[in-house]
């Protein structure tokens, strides 16, 4: 259909209501989400650089943390194959350096270690025990690096959020990195609760799964307690023989 105007026809044009708003607040809004979509954009970048760098601290203080006490809690699982295996390990560790330590294990595995300085006293089952030098005994020197056995340069590391750890002084708050090795038949990850003030492992979950078998192990250790340089008491890495228990010859 055709429409003829007229000749003295002239169109009105109203502004639309939107242009008669002030601009002022439109242009703060697109202000704010510029920025905010800005650091956005920096986030992952900066969140692996703050993983990489919490893990070196971990490190760095672990490896000069030579006297410490703590109990600990490690909880293992096994699984795939038709299997579904688990099992809980309470732990109470004091060291000393140098050559001063006892570990004394409860639940599914009943060990004790204790290095007197001089000595070293070895029982696993309680019916026995043996003796050897401390000096030639690796564990009587146990820094808390060797505890946490976390190794260097993970493929990938990255900060995936926060949690809390309850210790027996209270709950403490921390920093959730995820971290992820590449190994021959898979991949292992950890994730650890890292306190950053302090740079201690809170609490630590170790995943693995062979790729072939498809079997998985998912090992949880935590802390329940900690001290950090703490002052020992005269009997705290003296040895007593389980009753009972038999000297023998240690293995070779």
């Amino acid at each position: 259909m055709n429409v003829r105007l007229g000749r003295d026809w002239e169109p009105t044009l109203r502004p639309a209501k939107c242009l008669l708003r002030p601009l002022h607040g439109n242009l703060n809004e697109m202000h704010r989400l510029f920025w905010v979509a800005l650091l956005a954009s920096f986030a992952p970048a900066q969140s692996v650089e703050d993983a990489t760098e919490l893990l070196r601290k971990v490190q760095s203080m672990a490896e000069s943390t030579r006297t410490w006490r703590a109990e600990v809690v490690e909880k293992s699982q096994i699984s795939g194959a038709g299997m579904n295996l688990q099992n809980e390990v309470r732990s109470k560790i004091a060291v000393q350096a140098p050559l001063k330590m006892s570990r004394q294990n409860s639940g599914a595995d009943q060990t004790i270690l204790v290095c007197d300085g001089a000595e070293a006293f070895y029982s696993g089952d309680g019916h026995s025990y043996y003796r050897s030098e401390a000096k030639v005994n690796a564990d009587c020197t146990f820094p808390l690096s060797r505890f946490y056995k976390l190794e260097n340069n993970p493929a990938t590391a990255s900060v995936v959020g926060r949690d809390h750890v309850r210790l027996a002084d209270g709950d403490r708050d921390c920093v959730l990195v995820r971290a992820v090795w590449k190994r021959a038949m898979g991949s292992a990850v950890r994730t650890m609760c890292i306190d950053p003030s302090s740079a201690l492992i809170l609490r630590d979950v170790a995943e693995s799964e062979d790729e072939k078998t498809r079997i998985r192990i998912v090992n949880t250790t935590a802390f329940t307690s900690y001290e950090s340089n703490p002052t020992f008491s005269p009997d705290a890495f003296r040895f007593s023989v389980p009753p009972g228990a038999v000297e023998a010859k240690p293995p070779i």
